[in-house]
């Protein structure tokens, strides 16, 4: 059971003159392997060649914030209601939702409006889609923020990636900007998911943005019903929206290549190597089809490749980690784990893979010493105790 908090945002500070610099770290150019040429696109073109079916029927961005009439009117007897007037209109919409929502339950699945609201149920997305379906009946100003959280291991042992998501923030209508000053931020209201201090702040996302996040949600659910026809066409309906957007062109990829298309599947990794800004996991996956093709050679220069890059987030390299480790790459996840813990050394979790890994190749002496590592960095209590479980039931074994 999920509950949903809200906080303020604070917004306080103003100055006269604010400079904001961004640096950004890129990664070393990409040495293709021989043989393969580098399909110099500048736009992502992709006709259906026959692979996939026709286009299924998909909804428009009205259709996901649709709510019914009966769902309105609700709403707006809340907002009339004269006891409620004392409390400005992005506050009182978010304590419509605090009151509507108190039993929301987590569903992994992606929910339009309606479903969310009649249902009491969604992830993060299906959240801030009701949030704007509401927002918009009351024709208030909302924001998204994308927003990154260290992964969490549960009690049961289960690895939980919470991986990035999305909040939204509900703006005051009566906040005027006082001439010759200039915000950091607009005050607002913060829509989430159980906010706490182990979340970061990735990126704001625009409307266009946020839209597409639908789309490859809805293509990421299809994947794993192995149905490839519908990922498809979601996928690229996501990109009419957030063009060369890296996620969704490593989606295509997968689709395709899972679909028995490997030429379309590389020209797609080969143009979001080129054009998009987060190479890691399109790398990673490329590397995979090239392994499975028995391109030793080529694959063994983007393993190289992987291993040069210098991503400054130590979550990229643990998604990446996860992923190696879950297509059986034990060795590489350790590789991985430790990028991530060269970035962040309390990082307890990337400690854990490493333990994990270990044990699944069978060297239990360093899974120990990896399991131990992770004990000494973390600090919830429920959670040194999962690990002192999981240490005491290794080195048992270890003895035996």
């Amino acid at each position: 059971m999920w509950g949903i908090k809200h906080s303020i945002v604070n917004m306080v500070k103003i100055t006269r003159l604010l400079s904001l610099f961004i640096f950004l770290q890129s990664c070393a150019q990409l040495e293709l392997p021989p043989k393969q040429p580098l399909f110099k696109l500048s736009a992502l073109t992709l006709e259906n060649t026959g692979t996939f079916s026709d286009r299924p029927d998909i909804l428009t961005p009205e259709q996901i914030h649709q709510l019914s009439q009966q769902q309105i009117d609700r709403f707006l007897t809340y907002m009339r209601d004269p006891r409620n007037q004392h409390i400005p209109q992005h506050r009182r919409l978010s304590s419509f939702l605090e009151n509507e929502t108190k039993a929301f339950v987590y569903e992994k699945n992606t929910l339009i409006a309606e479903q969310a609201m009649a249902l009491n149920a969604g992830n993060c997305l299906s959240l801030a889609i009701l949030t704007t379906a509401l927002a918009k009946v009351a024709d208030l100003e909302i924001a998204y923020q994308l927003m990154d959280d260290i992964p969490v291991y549960e009690l049961n042992g289960a690895v939980i990636n919470k991986g990035v998501h999305i909040r939204t923030i509900l703006y005051d209508p009566t906040w005027v900007e006082l001439e010759g000053f200039r915000m950091i931020s607009k005050p607002g209201v913060k829509i989430d998911y159980f906010p706490t201090k182990r979340q970061r702040f990735i990126a704001n996302v625009n409307e266009n943005e946020y839209w597409a996040m639908y789309y490859r949600n809805i293509a990421a659910q299809a994947i794993g019903d192995e149905d490839y026809n519908t990922a498809y066409w979601y996928a690229m309906e996501s990109l009419k929206f957030a063009p060369n957007n890296s996620p969704a062109i490593n989606m295509l990829a997968v689709i395709n290549r899972r679909a028995g298309d490997l030429e379309k599947a590389e020209e797609l990794y080969l143009f979001g190597i080129e054009h998009a800004d987060e190479k890691l996991s399109l790398l990673k996956n490329y590397h995979v089809l090239l392994t499975a093709s028995d391109r030793t050679e080529d694959a063994a220069l983007i393993e190289k490749q992987l291993d040069s890059m210098n991503d400054p987030s130590p979550f990229n390299w643990f998604q990446l980690a996860r992923s190696a480790y879950d297509d059986g790459e034990y060795s590489n996840a350790i590789r991985y784990y430790k990028k991530a813990i060269e970035l962040a050394p309390y990082l307890h979790e990337a400690h854990l893979g490493i333990a994990q890994a270990n044990y699944e190749m069978g060297r239990l002496h360093n899974a120990e010493i990896a399991l131990k590592a992770a004990l000494d960095n973390v600090y919830k209590v429920s959670t040194r105790n999962l690990y002192q479980a999981k240490l005491a039931s290794l080195s048992a074994e270890i003895t035996n």
